[in-house]
């Protein structure tokens, strides 16, 4: 099993797999650019409420999730940092365990999930934590393809938060 260190999320460790939009950063109105950046067969606008009721102190990884046919945001709405966690597909196409980052989401910060891209779930610092999620679905599935890893790894949450 592998440990991953988290550090803090920028725009530009982070530009591989989508965009970091911070809100402390603008006044009046702006726009997340790729919120709903999606195929042709993805035209259902969603958003998404979650809620999440308790934190472990230490994550164990053992699948990653993509979405073939949208990218995926992330608001909080509570004011809570997150984790963000990616990886490289390998030359299959599956996680390549050995390219994992993750950061720390400050509660400022919106995260655009490319399309295609290898991530964890949602995972909050602190609980109980309310975030919206946007993206495009099909209407008829497969919107969200789960991926088993290789080898567990593993992420301490105390000392990232």
């Amino acid at each position: 099993m592998s440990r991953v260190i988290a550090k803090p999320l920028t725009k530009e460790d982070f530009a591989p797999f989508g965009e970091v939009f911070d809100t402390s950063q603008f006044n009046g109105s702006a726009f997340v650019q790729e919120t709903f950046i999606a195929t042709d067969d993805a035209k259902r606008p969603v958003l998404q409420m979650v809620r999440i009721e308790n934190v472990a102190q230490e994550l164990t990884i053992r699948q990653l999730e993509t979405h073939p046919f949208s990218s995926q945001t992330f608001l909080a709405l509570d004011q809570c940092a997150s984790l963000v966690i990616v990886c490289e597909p390998d030359a299959s196409g599956r996680p390549d365990v050995a390219t994992f980052k993750a950061f720390v989401a400050a509660p400022h910060q919106v995260v655009t999930y490319r399309r295609n891209v290898l991530h964890h779930k949602l995972t909050p610092l602190k609980a109980p934590a309310t975030f919206a999620m946007t993206m495009c679905q099909t209407g008829v599935g497969a919107d969200t393809i789960m991926h088993d890893l290789p080898q567990a790894v593993t992420i301490d949450i105390a000392s990232a938060s």
